[in-house]
């Protein structure tokens, strides 16, 4: 069971993000310091599979923030990067994906929220 002094979980999410989708270290709100304009501003020039991916991103962090507040810590990770790499290898992340990484388990987003919250829960040590 986590405690109150515990350091917060990483929740890796994994994807291929425009670049303003890294989370900001010091909060979960892109829109008020952690990038110039509001994620939907820019997110307009995107594909739209790039767009709907975005707004599950930002929906789902949300969500867990909302339901799990500082007892985790999310974390974009692109695709793209050497970790991005490494967690599709290791977990066979495609393409178009979003996948949830924490506590050393992975889950696709599209598999819905409960099986996302179910994996984060268990990391969390909250059941």
């Amino acid at each position: 069971m986590a405690t109150m002094n515990a350091a917060p979980v990483v929740v890796e999410l994994v994807g291929v993000f425009p670049l303003f989708y890294r989370l900001c270290p010091k909060g979960f709100d892109w829109g008020t310091g952690c990038a110039p304009e509001w994620p939907g501003q820019q997110l307009r020039d995107y594909p739209p599979e790039v767009q709907a991916q975005g707004r599950l991103l930002e929906d789902l962090v949300q969500r867990l923030v909302a339901e799990f507040g500082g007892r985790i810590q999310p974390v974009s990770v692109p695709l793209a990067s050497f970790r991005g790499l490494w967690l599709s290898l290791r977990y066979g992340i495609r393409t178009g994906e979003v996948v949830v990484v924490a506590g050393g388990r992975a889950v696709r987003a599209s598999d819905g929220y409960e099986a996302v919250r179910a994996v984060v829960a268990a990391a969390v040590g909250a059941g």
